[in-house]
């Protein structure tokens, strides 16, 4: 049985309170309309996750991260249609940025755009999976804790 990959996100506010989102550059998705997705990526070999958040944030954005607290935790299982892995997703709150900072995309063509939200237009300009897994992390954030979520919803109730 493989073991699950490991990815960190970075959950960054600007002074306005407002979410950085990024939206990968892939054929078919519309102008990058509704494909945004927090920053961040895939750890390497004994890296911890908080720094392959530091690490992938930087790459992916330009900024200088800081973790504050890890505020979600998303397990996918391995998807039987397409063999994909199953991943762990970990999601980092960061120190917030200025909302003059100055957001840096990668040369290469992965990323496509990037865009600071409200909680309010997640729905317009992400999947709903996406939508529900940071709307799960800005409830974390806002009341101190962690979420643990199994494939996008709540991790306790896939228990019962």
């Amino acid at each position: 049985m493989p073991s699950p990959r490991i990815r960190a996100l970075a959950l960054i506010f600007n002074g306005d309170g407002k979410v950085l989102l990024v939206s990968p550059h892939s054929k078919g998705a519309p102008d990058a309309g509704r494909n945004f997705q927090l920053p961040g990526g895939t750890a390497w070999e004994d890296e911890p996750a908080w720094q392959t958040m530091v690490r992938e944030g930087k790459r992916t954005t330009g900024l200088a991260l800081t973790p504050v607290r890890l505020v979600l935790t998303d397990f996918t299982p391995r998807d039987p249609r397409t063999y994909a892995p199953p991943t762990i997703d970990f999601v980092y709150q960061t120190l917030t940025v200025p909302d003059d900072t100055a957001v840096r995309l990668p040369d290469a063509p992965e990323l496509a755009a990037y865009k600071w939200l409200t909680q309010h237009e997640l729905h317009t300009h992400c999947t709903t999976y996406q939508a529900h897994r940071i709307t799960a992390a800005l409830y974390a954030s806002r009341i101190g804790t962690c979420a643990e979520l199994h494939g996008g919803r709540p991790a306790y109730a896939a228990a019962v």
